[in-house]
């Protein structure tokens, strides 16, 4: 049998962390969470997910650092980041996807809209 899918889900809102973690395990996937980018950055390692839910503005290391930190080890280079955060700006917006940021979501978090996207990024096909 083939090994669920893993998310990490790091932001420093833990009710907002709750919320997401009940959702995508509705979805038959190991989730973890981290509450700030030092211990995403630990769950990341120790865990290799597929994807990374991350927030943008959080204590001990922002959502940029882990990603940055994250696809420099080979063996998570392939690990897709969605970004979620509350600043509207442009310019955070292009600078995230200029890092590959496979989305960027703003608070508050369209949760049917960032399920789906999930979705589609664990399908065979995006593989």
């Amino acid at each position: 049998m083939p090994r669920k899918a893993r998310i990490l889900i790091a932001d420093d809102n833990p009710e907002l962390l709750a919320a997401m973690k009940t959702r995508f395990e509705q979805i038959n996937t190991e989730v973890y969470t981290a509450l700030d980018g030092y211990t995403a950055l630990s769950q990341a390692a120790k865990h290799q997910p597929d994807i990374m839910i991350l927030d943008i503005n959080m204590p001990a290391g922002d959502g940029f650092s882990v990603m940055e930190r994250f696809s420099n080890l080979p063996e998570t280079r392939r690990t897709k980041t969605i970004f979620i955060t509350g600043d509207r700006s442009e310019r955070l917006d292009k600078l995230a996807f200029d890092m590959g940021a496979m989305e960027v979501f703003h608070k508050p978090v369209p949760f049917k809209s960032l399920v789906s996207t999930v979705r589609e990024a664990l399908s065979p096909k995006a593989a």
